[in-house]
């Protein structure tokens, strides 16, 4: 009975630990979970969309979520996704200099269900993530409503300007009913 319970608690351990991941290069990840399915992570310059902020706009990357093998069939939540997606994304944001906005892809009617499953990720108290802020935002775009975030380090020195931005982005006194 203790040798079984013992394999039962190593077990648990592992499910609950990320995936390993590769880094192929400092911006693009990709990652393999035991169904096999392969994700790719990878962040990519946003700076575009923060003109009125030229001292941060090349600190500023978007995030990026893609299933590789849209073939592999998923059951169920694997929250081992959620741990390597949290793990990947500190580790970009642990240099406390750059900030990550997110837009969860509504053309196929799921970009709130992206957006909340994505929230709760980084909402996830018993996480290392909780040395990550994360401000979650809706944007008008002509009719279409984009779910977005932003996440930066807490200890960031820009954490405070990197926040105004994005409120700017989002427009936040216009959405503010």
């Amino acid at each position: 009975m203790a040798l079984a319970l013992k394999s039962l608690e190593i077990n648990m351990g592992i499910s609950l630990q990320p995936y390993k991941y590769i880094i192929h290069k400092s911006d693009y990840y990709s990652f393999i979970t035991d169904s096999g399915a392969e994700y790719i992570c990878y962040f990519s310059p946003y700076g575009m969309y923060f003109k009125n902020y030229p001292e941060l706009s090349p600190k500023i990357f978007d995030f990026n979520l893609e299933l590789k093998n849209k073939t592999t069939k998923t059951f169920g939540t694997d929250k081992r996704i959620a741990d390597t997606v949290i793990t990947i994304v500190g580790e970009f944001l642990n240099s406390k200099v750059n900030a990550v906005v997110y837009v969860c892809d509504p053309t196929d009617g799921k970009g709130y269900l992206r957006a909340r499953k994505f929230k709760t990720w980084f909402n996830y108290y018993e996480h290392s993530s909780h040395q990550i802020l994360q401000l979650n935002g809706d944007i008008n775009a002509g009719g279409i409503t984009l779910y977005t975030g932003l996440l930066v380090h807490k200890k960031n020195k820009f954490r405070s300007q990197f926040i105004e931005a994005y409120l700017d982005l989002i427009d936040y006194d216009d959405n503010v009913k």
